[in-house]
Order: C-alpha cells, then sequence, then structure tokens
C-alpha cells in the first residue's frame, strides 16, 4: 500500500512495529505513544535498524489532543500516504483526516466481551470509516494462539467448539480502507 519515501503516521504506536518496518522498506515514519516508558523502549528498538535512506519520529504523547498538523508542518508532509491505527478505543476516525486521498489506511481492532454479551468494536469502526465514504478493501482476521475462558480454564473453550461444531478464536480485524473523499 505504499512505496519508498512514502510517509506513515501510527497514532498509537505501541512496541514500534509499524515504524521499524517502515524503515526497512524505506518509508519515512512518525509514530505517537501515550506511555513515555514504552515510547522510550520502541525508540530504542528503532534505532536498531535505523535506515539514512528515511526519517523515523518517535512522539511521546497522547495522539487524541496531540496537534499533528504542526508536526506535518515540520517535517513538509502535506499528507500521509499510509494512516496505521491500532487503538485502545473504536472512535478513531478523525486520525483519516491526515491521510492522502486515493490512499491507504489500515484499522487494528478487536471486538470485546461484556456483561455476558460481545461488543463488535471492529464492526462499529468499520462500520464509521464506510459512512464518511471510505473503501473496504481487505478484511483480514489476527488470531491470537492461546485463548482462554473464565478462570483461565482453556479446556472448555476446546471442548465446547469441538462438541458444538464451531471454533472460537480470540482475534482482531485488520481493515484496509481506501480514502476516495
Amino acid at each position: 500500500y505504499t512505496k519508498k519515501g512514502d510517509w506513515i503516521l501510527d497514532p498509537f504506536m505501541g512496541g514500534g512495529t509499524s515504524l521499524i518496518e517502515a524503515q526497512r522498506m524505506g518509508r519515512n515514519s512518525i509514530g505517537i505513544e501515550l506511555q513515555p516508558d514504552i515510547a522510550r523502549n520502541s525508540e530504542t528498538l528503532i534505532n536498531i535498524e535505523h535506515n539514512d535512506n528515511c526519517i523515523t519520529k518517535v512522539i511521546t504523547g497522547d495522539s487524541r489532543c496531540y496537534n499533528i498538523n504542526s508536526l506535518m508542518e515540520q517535517f513538509n508532509i502535506p499528507a500521509f500516504q499510509f494512516v496505521i491505527m491500532h487503538p485502545p478505543y473504536w472512535d478513531i476516525i478523525k486520525f483519516s483526516k491526515y491521510l492522502e486521498k486515493n490512499r491507504y489506511c489500515a484499522c487494528v481492532i478487536g471486538d470485546k466481551y461484556a456483561n455476558s454479551q460481545v461488543i463488535p468494536l471492529g464492526f462499529y469502526c468499520m462500520n464509521q470509516f464506510l459512512e464518511r465514504g471510505f473503501l473496504l478493501k481487505a478484511i483480514l482476521v489476527k488470531n491470537f494462539g492461546e485463548t482462554k475462558g473464565k478462570s483461565n480454564q482453556q479446556g472448555i473453550w476446546r471442548y465446547r467448539a469441538i462438541t458444538n461444531d464451531f471454533y472460537i478464536f480470540k482475534h482482531e480485524y485488520i481493515f484496509i480502507f481506501k480514502k476516495v473523499k
């Protein structure tokens, strides 16, 4: 979804994987991380992969209120060519405003289980993008190998799946959207 020299924005950087991969592929990238200790650790890992042919910037701050426009001015970025979002909440559509038209963004998000029901955060998020005119280009489902039930009992889930002929897994969706408006 990107080319060498493109700009990547990750407003929920976490461990820095997207910035490391951007460097490896010759893409410029900016990541924002709320927790200072995680940002420092990520920056250490990112610096191990240092690439002189691209710019990589780690920002410690809250992406919900960080002035991304001033950051874009600082680096002379008219728009990002790819935005990847792995948020702790589902209402993240605002970060797509920094994305260049006809370019792509990815949203990594899982559903949650609360009060004896599934809360489909992934689908709420997907719907927000679709309502704003984005095209859905792909849905990937990332499975977590160790799924545990109540009281940390993994066996109950396996038993239910086998006896009822269905597959239960803990997952996150990776939605890929194209900005067309």
